[in-house]
Formats: structure tokens, sequence, C-alpha cells
């Protein structure tokens, strides 16, 4: 069973209403049923940051809404956090790392539980991001739960796919699998003041060689590997660059 969301709430959450937009949110969440939320086509940019826990994805997002918010741009985040055993809400981890935003009227930030979802984001984000669309930010941001191989759904309702990695971490192995470190469109060695980087970036370039053939990219597109250091702000431009360079590419092949 399914229902429409209401359209005087999605009227609301169209002419820039951000505490309906937070109320639908909890609604979608909160549904016995599912909510079904009309498709917007637009070129609002929709990127998902995901990677292993403790590589820096959260330092990553508030890095890149400063950057974007320097540049008069809106941004909408969606952070997936593992559920609270107590309540079964999210633990907020995110939230706590983007505190410095809070404020700021161009920047909505919302939390989602897993709620026990497999796949590094939870069962309601695709309906909540629809919604969100509505709502006409100029950037949105998908943030995964920390995922593992196999929990790779973000690369379904992202536009582009940033994995994050870090040095001294076991990427070095997980360059030579399948699962994460084939899904994504850009690949951030975060943390690259640390020992090791500079091979992280080789094995992740060696491991995109390899799996070339294979890959789902409808188009002709080679995943950058880059390096930085979100916490020092380093390397921001360069990854911002590159998903307005998978974008254009994007469009091309449309």
């Amino acid at each position: 069973m399914s229902q429409k969301i209401d359209p005087e709430i999605l009227r609301e959450v169209q002419q820039g209403n951000r505490q309906i937009l937070a109320k639908a949110i909890t609604q979608i969440e909160n549904s016995n049923q599912k909510i079904e939320v009309p498709d917007l086509t637009s070129s609002i940019q929709v990127l998902g940051v995901t990677g292993a826990p403790g590589v820096g994805k959260s330092t990553t997002v508030n890095c890149l809404v400063k950057y974007l918010r320097q540049k008069n741009l809106s941004v909408a985040v969606l952070a997936v956090d593992p559920s609270s055993p107590i309540s079964g809400g999210a633990l907020l981890g995110d939230r706590i790392r983007l505190t410095e935003h809070f404020t700021d009227a161009k920047v909505f930030i919302r939390s989602l539980a897993t709620r026990g979802h497999l796949g590094g984001l939870s069962e309601s984000t695709e309906a909540i991001l629809k919604l969100i669309k509505h709502a006409a930010f100029d950037f949105i941001i998908v943030e995964t739960v920390g995922v593992g191989q196999s929990e790779v759904e973000v690369m379904g309702v992202v536009d582009t796919v940033c994995v994050v990695l870090a040095p001294g971490m076991g990427d070095g192995i997980q360059a030579a699998k399948a699962g994460l470190l084939e899904i994504g469109d850009i690949y951030l060695v975060n943390k690259s003041d640390r020992e090791g980087a500079e091979q992280t970036k080789v094995d992740i370039e060696k491991s995109i060689a390899m799996s070339a053939l294979i890959r789902n990219n409808s188009f002709s597109w080679t995943p950058p590997v880059l390096l930085g250091s979100m916490q020092q702000d380093l390397g921001v431009t360069d990854l911002i660059l590159q998903i307005e360079n998978h974008r254009k590419a994007r469009n091309l092949e449309k």
C-alpha cells in the first residue's frame, strides 16, 4: 500500500517553507505506508558521499558545504546515521560535525536513521530526496552511513558518487576487490598528510584501470583519484571541479 504526498505540503515545500519540509520528512520516515513523491526533472546536482567508517566522510561534507556557501549556493544535506538502539532514531553524529551551519538559512541538514535497512541508506531516502528536490536547493549532498563492499545503494539515487578513502585503513587491499571501489565516479584519498596516501592513490588508480570493462557507467568517464585533507580544507577546490566535470560529462551523453 502507498499514498501520495499531500499537494498542499508539496506547495509549501516548493515555496521554501523549511519547517514544513522538516515535518514532511518526518512523516515519510514514520509512515507505515510508502509515501509517493512526484519525480522532478531538475538541474540540481545530487552528490553521494560514501566510504568506510573513519575515513572522514562527515568532514568532507562539512568542507563541501563551507565551499558552496562561500559561492552563495544553497545546500541540503541528508546524512544517514546508524539507528539508536533506544529510540530507533538517528545517532546524529553527522549533525554534530555540521553545527557551524545550523543557523544558516541556506543550509538544510537532516539526519536519517537506517532503522535496520542495509545498503548504506535508509528505506525512505529516495522519497525524501525527491521531496528535497522540490525545495529548489542549488546542491544536495547525501552522506551514507559507514559502508562495506556490498552496501552500494547510493549510486542508484544520486548523480555523482564520491568514495572517500584514507591511507592506512586497508584501502590498498580493498582496491583489488569488487564492491564499493567499483561504484565511484570520483575517489578522494582523504587525510593525505598521512604516510601511505600516495600509495593508496596508486592502488586505487590500478583498481580503476582493471575494472574499467565491467563498470556500470553508461558514458565514457574515467574516475579521477584525488588527494586531500578535508580537515585542513585542502583539495576541496579540485573535488568541486571534478564533480562539475562529471556533471558535464553526464549531460553530454544525454
